[in-house]
This record gives structure tokens, sequence and C-alpha cells, in this order.
């Protein structure tokens, strides 16, 4: 498992040394350009704010060309994650944070009670999975192979389903993730 995080940790690095190699061509390229325009803001910031929209319309699976035909639900899940940030860096800081009124939409209040009740489902689980860890590295010293019974408990269940579809197969890989999470000690 360590070994294919760091793998996903090096492929991450390549895509983001990659993005960031793609806007210094493009600043220098199209830079002078952009600036004889008189924008306000440096070539490297307005490039890189072109790709991050880019990303944004693509993540929402909208046409990056036209801003149409995105999913409403991701662009929300992304703001509102963007909103949370916000907040921890101003704590971060130690500054107070900004005053943001929300509008009385009924999509706001609806979107609060989803992040009030992932908060509660987060609080929940955060205990849960510690209890958990603790019996399994407990379980663990009598039964160092506990791991592998639990995978196989999965494949069983997946191997006993016949026809597998592809909520079967996501189903399977979700549950491997999360036992994978229950059973690898914090670090």
């Amino acid at each position: 498992m360590q070994k294919d995080t760091h793998r996903f940790q090096e492929a991450d690095d390549a895509l983001l040394a990659a993005v960031d190699d793609a806007i210094e061509r493009t600043v220098e390229t199209a830079g002078h350009e952009l600036q004889s325009l008189g924008v306000g803001r440096s070539p490297y910031d307005y490039f890189a704010d072109a790709a991050l929209r880019h990303l944004f319309l693509r993540l929402c699976g909208a046409n990056p060309e036209t801003n149409t035909g995105g999913d409403p639900e991701t662009a929300w899940k992304i703001l509102y994650a963007g909103r949370n940030v916000a907040r921890h860096w101003e704590r971060e800081r130690g500054s107070p944070a900004a005053v943001r009124k929300k509008k009385e939409r009924q999509e706001d209040i609806e979107k609060d009670a989803i992040e009030q009740q992932q908060l509660a489902l987060s609080a929940q689980n955060f205990p849960l999975k510690t209890v958990i860890r603790a019996l399994v590295d407990h379980a663990r010293a009598s039964d160092p192979q506990i791991n592998d019974r639990l995978n196989a408990a999965i494949d069983a269940r997946h191997a006993g389903l016949g026809n597998v579809s592809d909520t079967d197969l996501e189903f399977t890989e979700k549950a491997k993730a999360y036992l994978s999470l229950l059973t690898t000690p914090p670090e």
C-alpha cells in the first residue's frame, strides 16, 4: 500500500510539474502580449487562473469552451470545500474570519444542512476508526494474518455475486479501501 501511495505521489508530482512548466512556457510565449493588453495581474497568475477554470469545468463535466453542461452538485462540492479551506487559512493566520453573508436561497440552506450532516458523520467515523484500528492492532498480535482473512471475506462476497456489475466492482474496491483504512495503523 505504501509503495502504491509513493507511486501516486510521484505521478501527482510529475503532473504538477508539467502544469507549472506549461504555465511557464505560456508566460514566455504570450505573457508580453497579455501585459500589453493592460491586464492588471501577472501573466503567471492570469494563466494559472485560466488553467484552474479549465480544470474546474472539466471536473464538473462542463464543456470548457461554452461553460455549459456541468454538474451543479459537483461544482457546489468543490466550492464548499474551497470555502472550508479559506476558513482554515484564516484561522491559521490568526486573522478573524471574513464575514461572508449567505443569501437566503433554499440551495444555500440545503447545502449548509448537508455540510452539517457530513460533519456529524465525520465526527462519528473518527472515533469508530480509532477504536477499530486499536482492536485490529490488538488482534494482529495473536493473528498476524488478520488483514488477509478480512480481505478474503470481501473477495468471498464478491465471488458469490455471480454476474458482476460496475456497481458491484466499485463496492468491492471501496470495501477494500475502507478495510485498508481501518487495518493500517496511523503514522
